[in-house]
């Protein structure tokens, strides 16, 4: 796995051995990164689903100013460690070893809010809804934010929400043989 584009770009990242993560491969990601644009100008990442930080470390490589990481697994948090150290970009990240959940009170406690959210969790998780409406009623998303669903294919079903808070939309849904992306975009209800 590598840092498709940025500063950072051509790097090679860790990964974990064996079947407990399952990386975004680098031409789903790089479809990704298409359709939100190719460069950042400091925007907030939140990734609650760490894995190996390569989504991340991407958003930071093309122009993210920082990144909230989330990962309960040990072992994957010492691979995040390991590439954010290979990259230095010991600066431009926080790292939290927790579950989704606890990370999200944590951080709406700090009043976080952020630009790029990243929800990859565990194929035997069915929870973006959670997540999506935590972080709706928990103020974390700015307005215009990105939300990047990862998930084996026809497993979840992409809706739109729109209510007081304002709209999260559909921007795109695509397949790769057995994963699914959706990529939302949150925004916000405008103040009569």
């Amino acid at each position: 796995m590598r840092i498709i584009a940025g500063k950072f770009k051509g790097r090679k990242l860790n990964t974990l051995e064996g079947l407990n993560t399952r990386p975004m491969l680098d031409r789903m990601k790089e479809s990704v990164f298409n359709i939100l644009g190719p460069y950042f100008d400091g925007q907030k990442v939140l990734d609650l689903f760490g894995g190996s930080g390569a989504l991340s470390l991407e958003a930071l490589s093309r122009g993210c100013l920082h990144a909230d990481i989330v990962e309960i697994s040990k072992e994957a948090m010492k691979v995040i460690e390991s590439n954010v150290d290979k990259l230095k970009a010991q600066n431009l990240v926080n790292l939290h070893l927790m579950d989704h959940q606890h990370a999200l009170f944590f951080l709406s406690q700090k009043k976080q809010s952020y630009d790029l959210i990243f929800l990859d969790p565990p194929y035997r998780l069915a929870i973006i809804d959670e997540v999506i409406v935590l972080l709706i009623n928990n103020a974390m998303l700015n307005d215009g934010a990105y939300i990047i669903c990862h998930y084996r294919r026809k497993s979840y079903e992409p809706k739109t929400w729109k209510d007081g808070f304002g709209e999260i939309r559909i921007l795109k849904n695509y397949h790769y043989t057995t994963n699914e992306i959706t990529i939302y975009q949150y925004l916000k209800a405008q103040q009569e």
